[in-house]
Formats: C-alpha cells, structure tokens, sequence
C-alpha cells in the first residue's frame, strides 16, 4: 500500500523595470513560473505608472533577457526593445562565430533572426550590455544588502504590495543619499 502526498509551495515570480539611474519605475508580482508571458503585462503596467505619474517621455529602448524572447513579444506594439533570443553567453557566442554586422537587418527575416543581427550591431551589442548592469544591481541589492530573500506575506495581492513597497523604500533610500 502506497501513500502519496501533495505538497503545494507558492513561488512567485518578481519583475521589475528599472531605468538608466536603477530607479524602479514599474514592478509586478505573477505566479507563472516563466517570464516570456509577462513581458506585455510588465510594459502595461509600466505606462500605466507612468501615466499616474505624470510622465510623458517616451521610452527610447527596452532591454529584456532571454525569459521574455517570444515571436509575439518581439513583434506587438510599443517601444523599440533589445530581447535575448539564448542565453547570453551563447548570444556573444553566435556572434563572433557569425561575425558582427552592420545596419538594419535584411528583409525575409522572422522577428528572431532580426533580433539575432541586431545583436551582432555594434549598436546592439553596446545597447544590451547595459542591462545586467542595470538591473541586476537592483535585485543584487534587495537580495544582499537588505537581506530580502523571500517574501514575508502570502497571496498573491499581499506579496504585490510587499514587493512594490521594497521598491518603494529602494526608490526613497537612492533620495536621499542622492548628492
């Protein structure tokens, strides 16, 4: 006779998007383990933060890792954006196997393999580099320095306002040590 026992663990999966000064502008909390169906919920909730704000500058460029590549991200309306097609190593890889290249891609292509030349552009390559230097030290310093490693309420709504409050704080914190 055999037992069996469901175990079920909440797990989120935390966005969030940050401009060139790593200030968080837009933050959102999902169940869904992958991130390349959130990518269009995370840029609405971005205009909609900062159309509350007041902001009305255009964004010039979206820089998103590999989690997010799909041919419906690549191609749905609204700013010009720099997605991962592989990981990044692999994505440095193909491109000195491939060479680098230059203007705007060739027409015939899918929405990948213009998003691949544009990665082998000098412009690309420059562009995307400034994304794990961008975000990554915002996580970083939420995990690290503030010792946030998991989150302290449950539900779906009560981790939301958690994880936009941490921000909140993050936000405030770069304030005031502004000089």
């Amino acid at each position: 006779m055999g037992v069996t026992v469901s175990v079920i663990v909440p797990a989120y999966n935390a966005q969030a998007f940050v401009n060139a000064k790593q200030i968080v502008l837009a933050v959102d909390v999902s169940q869904d383990p992958g991130d390349v169906q959130l990518y269009e919920p995370m840029n609405d909730t971005l205009t909609h933060t900062l159309t509350a704000a007041g902001i009305t500058a255009e964004i010039e460029l979206e820089l998103a890792d590999a989690g997010y590549c799909s041919e419906h991200n690549l191609t749905i309306p609204g700013p010009d954006r720099l997605i991962a097609t592989t990981k990044d190593h692999k994505q440095r890889r193909a491109a000195r196997e491939l060479g680098h290249t230059d203007g705007p891609p060739p027409p015939g292509l899918t929405a990948t393999e213009e998003m691949e030349h544009l990665f082998r552009t000098p412009q690309g390559t420059a562009a995307y580099k400034q994304r794990s230097c961008l975000i990554e030290p915002v996580f970083g310093d939420r995990k690290h320095n503030r010792a946030i490693r998991r989150f302290r309420r449950r539900g779906l709504d009560a981790v939301r306002s958690e994880w936009a409050f941490i921000h909140l704080a993050g936000n405030l914190l770069k304030l005031y040590n502004h000089t």
